[in-house]
């Protein structure tokens, strides 16, 4: 059992996380960036997934390389930035009066960017470095240090996932008329390793029955800033989500 919701399921993915704040967390970034004085041009996204953070972006005139791991994923992002900015959704190559896209099918701790970069600022939203293993943290954070120039910016987030794991919970999907589009039940387990598994059944009506499963770490903010001391990062601070009703914590890390 794998990323079956990533993987397989992308279009369901985005019915899913349709009430999530995307204009949110694009404004907290780039206003953030524009009162530290950095005017990017070029921005790295790590873990793009269908792409609503990436059109975002490049509608504000920024060079995004955006990659992921899922190709599902990818080529949902790539279609959105296609139809969004007027570019080619078989290369996934956008470019028009907003900014361009460019994707790639790689992710961390070791990005493949090839000659792209070095970046102005990168960002890695919603809880993209607890899909990592502990062993990995260091290594991510350098390489993202590694992809940005000289005073480049870094953001990403720290879920506040359960280190003991929870109950199962359920979630019911709506669309604007009220119809289900699905129903839900996950449930985080703790491993005894410091991870959490996180485990799903979905149901849709147009469907079978399907399994998501996934590793996750409960990072705590302080072992993030210590990696990201260790990285050679500097003027680190944190942030309180990245707006209201947000609990995550925000890392705001310069090169």
């Amino acid at each position: 059992m794998g990323d079956a919701l990533y993987d397989e399921r992308p279009r369901l993915y985005d019915a899913i996380q349709s009430a999530w704040d995307y204009d949110r967390d694009v404004a907290f970034v780039t206003d953030l960036l524009a009162e530290r004085g950095v005017g990017p041009e070029r921005l790295l996204e790590v873990g793009c997934g269908t792409g609503e953070h990436t059109r975002r972006f490049a509608a504000r005139g920024l060079d995004v390389t955006a990659v992921d791991v899922h190709e599902g994923m990818l080529d949902v992002a790539r279609e959105k930035c296609a139809r969004a900015v007027g570019g080619d959704d078989r290369t996934g190559r956008a470019a028009g009066s907003d900014g361009a896209v460019a994707f790639r099918h790689t992710g961390l701790p070791d990005p493949d960017l090839g000659d792209a970069g070095p970046f102005d600022a990168a960002v890695a939203i919603r809880g993209v470095v607890n899909h990592l293993p502990p062993s990995d943290l260091g290594p991510a954070v350098g390489a993202l240090r590694d992809a940005l120039r000289p005073g480049g910016v870094l953001v990403f987030d720290n879920s506040p996932l359960p280190p003991e794991g929870n109950r199962p919970g359920l979630d019911v999907g709506r669309d604007a008329d009220g119809a289900i589009e699905y129903v839900r039940v996950a449930h985080h387990v703790a491993t005894g390793d410091g991870r959490l598994d996180w485990r799903a059944v979905t149901f849709t009506p147009d469907g079978e029955p399907f399994v998501d499963r996934r590793r996750m770490t409960p990072f705590s903010d302080a072992r993030i800033a210590d990696a990201l001391a260790a990285a050679g990062f500097d003027a680190v601070s944190v942030a309180d989500g990245y707006g209201p009703d947000d609990d995550r914590s925000v890392f705001v890390a310069v090169r």
